[in-house]
């Protein structure tokens, strides 16, 4: 079965066999995985297993991580202004990098990275790609790829797609993200591209006018009737499911089977009330970010978020001493791209902020064969420390989009007050009763609430959660303000 040539390059890129990406080989895999999906539908549970690799044993994965890091490293120290100056500095030979030396690296911080972005592009490297985050939680932070990445990057997510069964040529695929968003707008659509899937980028226009595509009729031949796939932010899907249900669409009105989300955090909540307006639609989750792309995580059945080990060193470190966190306890996440997956911009033990637990073997999930950590719990800047521990924005919002009375997206704030946190909440509801229910659904997530705030609107929320949903493109406008006219006589030469 073709399936087979998928699985030896994915596991002579576990096993680090040094494979690079040559466009030909990249675009042969791409035409068997085609083919296998045209003569045997989509692959089965033991094929998708094949495509994440071999199981791996901890010795196995610790020295093929840390040969793919010391490899890094030392074209970091040999070719960026920002980690030479690092190596020389600490006395550390990059090319003899030991487990114990990986702790002696100091984090790579944001504002690092923000301030200087040049100072860790590679000196012979040959970037023409520069993207930036999109600032929703922050300044926006810029990284530089090379035209060979751009194309690696597009041409494996069509194989990922393809091979399990997100995506296939029949597919109306509706891209519902931000603009600023470009690197993941660029390997998504690039991607449906490839696979022969049609792609369209919505952006993050009015919702009426989302809504009204994805009920479009489409007569095109070989594709669907109506979008099939959405890609948006879960904060977005929860303004189209109010714009939705509030102007009366039900199931039958969209021919939507998936969703691909990701962005912020998802809650379940969020999933269970789409499926009033969307029907029985199937939500692929996964974890990213521009800076560590393409690194990711892969959300299974069971809630983990998976990593595979040949693409990148994802730790799980105490934020104050940077040391790894044991399974169960929180920290945030800290991830190493390796190469030939990143060959331009090099970022070593880079602090994403996001934080999450590692979760300890042996697992019993579809994904098992990768390491993995539980789903993120938020950026530690947006959580709070209080005398009985910290409380995490999933902590408050799995309980806030849960409930009918709040509308979606959960609209809410909270901070530290003493023995606890006080929350605040834009919800339809008022009341003991419903203040009563918040208070006991938070506290049985270990939330200690001390303090609840109902509200009607945002704008009068104190603390007010960042949302990419609020990253609204307008359509275009006349200028509804006159400009008064210049008087000609006050005009004079050469002024």
């Amino acid at each position: 079965m073709l399936m087979s040539a998928v699985a030896q390059v994915r596991f002579a890129l576990s096993v680090g066999l040094g494979l690079r990406f040559a466009p030909w080989s990249l675009d042969f895999l791409l035409d068997a995985v085609r083919a296998t999906h045209r003569e045997f539908g989509e692959t089965d549970a033991d094929g998708l297993e094949l495509l994440h690799g071999p199981e791996l044993d901890e010795e196995t994965r610790r020295e093929l991580q840390l040969r793919r890091f010391r490899k890094q490293a030392a074209r970091a120290a040999r070719d960026t202004v920002y980690y030479e100056s690092l190596f020389e500095r600490l006395e550390i030979d990059p090319g003899r990098l030991v487990h114990d030396d990986l702790l002696r690296l100091p984090l790579t911080r944001k504002d690092a990275l923000r301030d200087a972005p040049h100072a860790f592009v590679r000196r012979n490297g040959n970037p023409t790609f520069r993207t930036t985050t999109t600032g929703t939680t922050g300044k926006q932070t810029s990284i530089s790829f090379s035209a060979a990445e751009m194309r690696t990057f597009i041409a494996l997510s069509a194989i990922s797609f393809l091979a399990a069964g997100y995506i296939d040529p029949s597919d109306i695929v509706l891209l519902s993200t931000s603009s600023r968003a470009a690197l993941g707008n660029s390997c998504f659509a690039g991607a449906c591209a490839r696979i022969g899937a049609l792609v369209s980028i919505g952006g993050l226009i009015e919702p009426a006018h989302t809504l009204a595509l994805l009920t479009e009729q489409h007569h095109i031949s070989g594709k669907k009737a109506r979008v099939s796939v959405l890609s948006t932010y879960p904060s977005y899907l929860g303004q189209l499911v109010e714009e939705g249900l509030r102007r009366g669409y039900r199931p039958a009105d969209f021919g939507l089977e998936r969703i691909i989300i990701g962005g912020e955090l998802v809650s379940e909540g969020l999933k269970v009330r789409s499926q009033r307006l969307f029907g029985s639609v199937h939500f692929d989750e996964a974890y990213a970010m521009t800076e560590t792309w393409p690194v990711s995580g892969q959300r299974c059945a069971e809630g983990h978020l998976h990593f595979e080990p040949g693409q990148g060193l994802v730790e799980v470190v105490d934020p104050e001493t940077a040391t790894p966190v044991l399974p169960g306890e929180a920290g945030t996440i800290v991830v190493t791209p390796f190469p030939p997956y990143r060959d331009t911009t090099i970022l070593l033990r880079y602090d994403t902020e996001d934080t999450a637990r590692p979760i300890a073997g042996p697992l019993s999930c579809s994904l098992r064969t990768m390491p993995a950590t539980t789903n993120t719990l938020g950026k530690l800047r947006l959580s709070v420390r209080h005398d009985r521990g910290w409380t995490y924005p999933r902590d408050v919002l799995e309980v806030l989009e849960s409930l009918e009375e709040v509308p979606l997206p959960a609209r809410f704030g909270f901070w530290t007050v003493p023995d606890g946190v006080a929350v605040e909440i834009v919800t339809r509801a008022n009341g003991m009763a419903f203040r009563g229910r918040v208070q006991r659904q938070l506290e049985e997530r270990g939330v200690p609430v001390r303090e609840i705030r109902l509200l009607e609107h945002a704008g009068r929320l104190l603390h007010p959660m960042p949302l990419r949903c609020d990253l609204r493109e307008s359509s275009f406008a006349l200028p509804t303000t006159a400009v008064p006219a210049v008087d000609s006589g006050l005009l004079r030469a050469g002024s």
